[in-house]
């Protein structure tokens, strides 16, 4: 292992440890707000070119919020989910770093704290992708076996 990877390693458990200290402070009102706002953080965040390159990603973390809040999806460490929570309303927290009315700079703050989530949250990210996908799959199957029924075949 090169220093590299040993610094992000370090980086990563620190980050995950603030997430684990202060996630006790996330409460189903903040998922809820969350859920409410979903369509202001999404265009805040589509209103953002940095964060273009990684809006998938971003809108897969709405779908968790959602899928996490309606007992749906569990299969995460609360450290991770705090951290999406966290960088989520970020993006629609009047009270910044550098308040967005600044021209050049005002979005950097909104654009770092996403990028910091995302790639801390990758592994988990990525996991819930996967799970989308197994139950879209399953669900396809479910529904054309219950046509076949339904239509005596």
């Amino acid at each position: 292992m090169n220093v590299d990877d040993k610094n992000r390693r370090a980086k990563d458990g620190l980050n995950q440890a603030f997430f684990k200290r202060n996630g006790k402070k996330m409460t189903g009102r903040h998922f809820d707000r969350i859920i409410e706002k979903a369509r202001e953080i999404e265009a805040k965040a589509k209103s953002i070119p940095a964060l273009h390159k990684v809006i998938k990603d971003v809108l897969l973390c709405l779908e968790l919020i959602r899928d996490y809040r309606s007992g749906v999806y569990k299969d995460i460490e609360t450290w991770a989910i705090v951290a999406v929570a966290f960088g989520l309303l970020y993006l629609i927290n009047p009270v910044e770093l550098i308040p967005d009315f600044i021209p050049v700079v005002g979005y950097l703050d909104d654009v770092a704290v996403m990028v910091v989530v995302l790639k801390l949250v990758k592994v988990e990210i990525d996991k819930y992708a996967q799970w989308r996908e197994k139950r879209s799959e399953y669900e396809d199957a479910f529904g054309r076996l219950l046509n076949h029924d339904r239509d005596g075949n």
